[in-house]
């Protein structure tokens, strides 16, 4: 009995010396393995934190960037103010004169009346023309002079109905008028009409909905597409009948129509712009054009 359990001892203990070395084997496979994946993680980690500090860099340069643009915008606009003011004075100055003068002519000549009145009348629609003029650089300076309104804060409260398709996040009726009549002044005429149509799409009832449709009439005359501008300002009289734009809206209409060589239909959108706004400070204006298409019209005969 003795000699078997030996025999079987015997048998084990040579069983688990061949076996030890293959599991050693097998444990340093494991670990290299092990440090292979950890080598591998480490070099992840490192071209993370590279790609991390370009970023930051980036950023960090165009927030520099930006300061610098918006403290040059501010240094142009104190320029842009004070050349608007020296401008403004000069032709005040320069109106002045001819007024004075042709009182003047007036005083002196009976005969001369008609030609002093034509002259008058001239010089006023030049007058209503400039008044209209410094009205504009007003609004546009004050328009300029005032930051773009920030997005709403996450998490506030909704904006106000529109009785439109809802804007996109972050924009509200008075940062899309802001912008738009800021691009108009400026002259960047494709922007400012994607933006006056964007304010009539989400915004067609709010304050400045007349204002946005008649702007896009104006912009429409400066591309000379005048039969787009005259329905455009159609558009303001159907929409917007009682608002302070009516008056200029026809008047726009009348003038697009005249421009677009439609002198039948101008003349008569005068004669009623005459007919409703006597005193408005467009009328003159309105009487020179009809004279003129009266006289082109007797002329032709």
């Amino acid at each position: 009995m003795k000699l078997s359990q030996m025999a079987a001892w015997g048998c084990g203990l040579t069983l688990a010396c061949s076996l030890a070395p293959r599991l050693l084997a097998q444990k340093r496979e494991d670990i290299l393995s092990i440090q292979r994946d950890v080598a591998q993680l480490q070099d992840q980690v490192k071209q993370l934190q590279t790609s991390q500090d370009l970023k930051l860099a980036t950023l960090e340069s165009l927030i520099k960037q930006a300061l610098e643009q918006s403290n040059q915008a501010t240094a142009s606009m104190t320029t842009l103010q004070r050349t608007l003011t020296d401008r403004l004075n000069d032709q005040q100055t320069k109106v002045a004169a001819p007024i004075a003068v042709l009182g003047t002519k007036v005083d002196q000549s009976a005969e001369e009346m008609r030609g002093v009145r034509e002259n008058l009348a001239a010089l006023s629609s030049r007058l209503a023309n400039l008044d209209n003029k410094l009205s504009d650089i007003s609004s546009a300076v004050r328009t300029l002079s005032q930051p773009a309104a920030p997005p709403p804060p996450s998490g506030g409260a909704p904006p106000a109905a529109s009785n439109g398709p809802a804007p996109p996040p972050g924009i509200s009726a008075e940062s899309l008028w802001l912008n738009a009549f800021r691009d108009y002044s400026s002259g960047k005429d494709d922007l400012a009409m994607m933006e006056f149509n964007d304010y009539l799409k989400y915004f067609p009832t709010a304050e400045n909905a007349a204002s946005a449709q008649y702007y896009v009439g104006q912009l429409y005359n400066r591309a000379k597409m005048y039969d787009d501008a005259v329905q455009a300002f159609d558009a303001v009289l159907e929409r917007y009948p009682d608002n302070p734009k009516t008056p200029d809206a026809l008047y726009g209409k009348a003038d697009a129509l005249l421009r677009g060589g439609h002198r039948p239909e101008a003349a008569s959108e005068f004669k009623d712009f005459l007919t409703r706004f006597p005193t408005h400070s467009l009328a003159r204006n309105a009487q020179a054009q009809l004279r003129e298409l009266a006289s082109a019209t007797a002329r032709k005969k």
